[in-house]
């Protein structure tokens, strides 16, 4: 079914950078991906205070931390995302439909801020946000228009630290 009111972004999405999992576990996610899709080794980080600044949950500042993995398939990066503390975008989609497909994301944006203010004016405006140790993400509030889907951009990724591990070590 098509909906009338869906929402016409002026936006040209240069590659799919990014599918996001959540996941209960976040070994046992890398254990079960690694093992049927044949991925690995993944790189482990924990976004958490001090690191995880500027956190906002549903346009209102909010603390929430999580780890995550990722892996390279097939040139998309493969995350898997596990909450660790506070309410979040992860939290509401374990309660509300457990594991699985979590977002889309591309990070090849030329004008990230231009994006943002896009996503905005459509009215999928950000539902979740922070900075961790200089790169900034924002996911968009697009789960009605891409089917329980959400986008994320970000910007800044060589910022990036090494990872806290890598897994299998």
């Amino acid at each position: 079914m098509v909906l009338d009111s869906t929402p016409q972004l002026d936006v040209e999405i240069p590659e799919l950078t990014q599918v996001g999992f959540v996941v209960e576990d976040l070994d046992d996610g890398m254990d079960r991906f690694g093992g049927l899709l044949g991925v690995g080794p993944w790189e482990v980080y924990r976004f958490e205070s001090p690191r995880l600044t500027e956190t906002t949950f549903r346009g209102e500042e909010h603390d929430y931390s999580m780890a995550l993995a990722i892996t390279d398939l097939a040139g998309t990066m493969i995350e898997l995302i596990e909450p660790l503390e506070g309410e979040s975008l992860y939290t509401e989609h374990l309660a509300e439909h457990g594991e699985g497909l979590h977002h889309i994301a591309c990070f090849a944006f030329d004008d990230t801020e231009a994006i943002i203010e896009e996503f905005e004016d459509a009215g999928m405006g950000v539902i979740q946000s922070g900075k961790f140790n200089g790169t900034e993400y924002w996911y968009f509030d697009t789960e009605e228009e891409l089917n329980g889907v959400i986008f994320e951009t970000a910007a800044n990724l060589e910022a990036l630290p090494e990872p806290d591990r890598t897994y299998p070590e």
